[in-house]
């Protein structure tokens, strides 16, 4: 059985791609579903992390041969209330609030690049996003 993780430790939920204008335009503010430790997995590109996430589940956006993928990362709390997928070992968290210092990541062949950072009431992009 997987243990939940101690608060502080960094946590990670990937996006799916037609969630992420959502996200950084306030139309979406929970974060909810299947969830990882950042030190778990080591995804270096989008295929590795297709294969290593099982992201070719029934009705995923998610495909083995996107250019790139995108991650919402953050502290864990003792309040968000992780608990065991009912299908796997994976972690899983029910509906949260975007916590206050989240940053969304774009995963790429260029590497790992900050998109933005939340600070409590809006996504604020790096400049050079759009």
């Amino acid at each position: 059985m997987t243990e939940p993780p101690p608060p502080g430790t960094p946590m990670r939920k990937v996006v799916p791609p037609r969630l992420v204008g959502p996200y950084l335009t306030g139309q979406r503010d929970v974060l909810a579903g299947h969830v990882y430790r950042a030190a778990d997995p080591r995804l270096a590109d989008p295929a590795t992390a297709f294969s290593a996430l099982r992201l070719g589940f029934d009705g995923s956006d998610f495909t083995p041969d996107l250019d790139e993928y995108y991650v919402i990362g953050w502290p864990a709390r003792s309040c968000d209330g992780y608990r065991q997928s009912d299908e796997d070992e994976d972690l899983f968290i029910g509906p949260i609030p975007i916590p206050v210092g989240a940053v969304m990541h774009r995963i790429g062949t260029r590497g790992d690049e900050l998109v933005a950072a939340y600070d409590g009431l809006a996504w604020l992009q790096v400049s050079g996003e759009e």
